[in-house]
């Protein structure tokens, strides 16, 4: 039910969203094409076009020039702000609490958005902020500032996978964690569509984080928080699995793979106490 309820609601953010007018535009173009032709001919007295002179294939080339550089920098752009925010989150978790880190979110996930429910966005990503740093209650006031009834399935995961992280990194209540995780990542189950896997990527974490601290991580659980670890670039990623190694790895008596994810912690999250605690 999640699957097909999801996928609804994406494609009413599709149908939403900036470009829906210009690919409903595109839809037209052979009609107008055609129509082009037969006014053409209208007027030119049924005379095919002569070949195009020098002049007009400079200025043809020009024009496409233009627009390459153009989408080329468009692109650029995109990535240059991709990598910028993933820059200035990773700079927030240096910061000894969490206002920084609450500062892009507020920056980045601003309420003009067009992205229609973005406060569910902002709220479960300040939420998260709150926890890292240890601060159970401003994290739960965050959860609790909106109504999550109502909403599709993979917005209101956020609301549980912000608790299950309250509940694993603050409060030591690993199976109540683990199930609600579980629950979350149930939640966001979409259609195949670009950018699916990397969405789902904090819910895997915090299941497998969930079964570690709980005894019943299996190797599939240790593959999945080293191949996020390994791959992400996004420190609201990295670090929580970077955690849930150091736990495994600690428990398991693997003091040189411990060590190594304590000094990537210390070096990228100093002030994130949660992080550098090992529950009994």
């Amino acid at each position: 039910m999640s699957r097909e309820e999801n996928a609804r609601y994406l494609e009413s953010i599709r149908q939403r969203g900036a470009l829906a007018p210009f690919k409903r535009w595109m839809k037209l173009w052979p009609f107008l094409l055609v129509a082009y032709a037969v006014m053409y001919f209208m007027f030119s007295g049924g005379k095919l076009p002569g070949p195009p002179s020098f002049a007009d294939l400079s200025r043809v080339g020009s024009q496409l020039l233009i627009g390459v550089v153009v989408f080329v920098g468009a692109l650029g752009f995109v990535f240059w702000k991709g990598q910028s925010t993933r820059r200035e989150i990773k700079a927030a978790f240096l910061h000894p609490d969490a206002s920084a880190l609450l500062a892009v979110y507020d920056r980045m996930l601003a309420a003009n958005s067009r992205f229609p429910d973005i406060d569910s966005v902002r709220v479960s990503s300040r939420a998260l902020a709150h926890a890292f740093y240890g601060d159970a209650a401003s994290a739960r006031r965050e959860l609790a500032s909106i109504n999550w009834a109502g909403r599709p399935p993979v917005i209101r995961a956020m609301e549980r996978v912000g608790e299950a992280t309250i509940l694993l990194l603050c409060e030591d209540a690993p199976e109540q964690g683990l199930l609600l995780a579980k629950e979350a990542l149930s939640m966001v189950d979409v259609p195949s569509v670009v950018g699916a896997n990397k969405a789902r990527a904090y819910y895997e974490i915090l299941v497998s984080i969930g079964e570690v601290l709980t005894g019943t991580a299996t190797p599939a659980s240790l593959q999945v928080l080293e191949q996020h670890h390994q791959k992400t670039r996004l420190a609201v990623a990295r670090l929580p699995s970077a955690w849930g190694l150091r736990v495994a790895y600690t428990r398991a008596g693997d003091t040189a793979r411990a060590e190594a994810m304590r000094e990537v912690l210390q070096r990228e999250a100093p002030h994130c106490a949660p992080l550098h605690r090992i529950p009994g």
